[in-house]
């Protein structure tokens, strides 16, 4: 029964990690840019041409992910698979799910590296104004960080 419990919480987990890379892909169909939507409000504070650069470095990433998006489509594929099979396979599993979550960790470093390589054209106000215009709800009663 712990198996079951323990295999039922890691199916949710995966189900929610794949969330935003589903949403991701239903959202390029209907032509959504790449840019997730709370950081495209702050990219819209900054000068046009900033902002159109930085756009252009994370679309270019987003394309690069949707790739390896098709990769983990059918890592879940094999992971189900995996999973319905008798005997389930313990070892499979876990060497299935690593290697999941290493792709799932490609498309993030991507992601990282384009955001860096975008700040870094920044000025450090417009870094700051970012900073600012991404901030969680919870966060912005503090107002913008400094840099110390």
């Amino acid at each position: 029964m712990k198996n079951l419990y323990s295999t039922t919480a890691l199916l949710l987990a995966l189900s929610i990690a794949s969330a935003p890379f589903t949403y991701a892909n239903a959202h390029e169909k209907d032509g959504h840019n790449g840019v997730p939507s709370y950081l495209e409000g702050a990219i819209a504070k900054l000068p046009k041409k900033d902002a159109a650069q930085f756009r252009n470095t994370m679309q270019q990433a987003h394309k690069k992910n949707m790739a390896i998006a098709n990769q983990i489509h059918m890592l879940h594929d094999e992971l189900d698979a995996i999973l319905i099979a008798e005997p389930f396979d313990k070892e499979a599993f876990r060497a299935k799910s690593k290697e999941l979550r290493q792709v799932y960790e490609t498309m993030r470093a991507n992601m990282d590296d384009a955001f860096a390589a975008a700040a870094a054209q920044l000025s450090q106000e417009e870094r700051k104004e970012l900073v600012a215009a991404m901030a969680y709800p919870h966060t912005k009663h503090n107002g913008p960080k400094t840099a110390e």
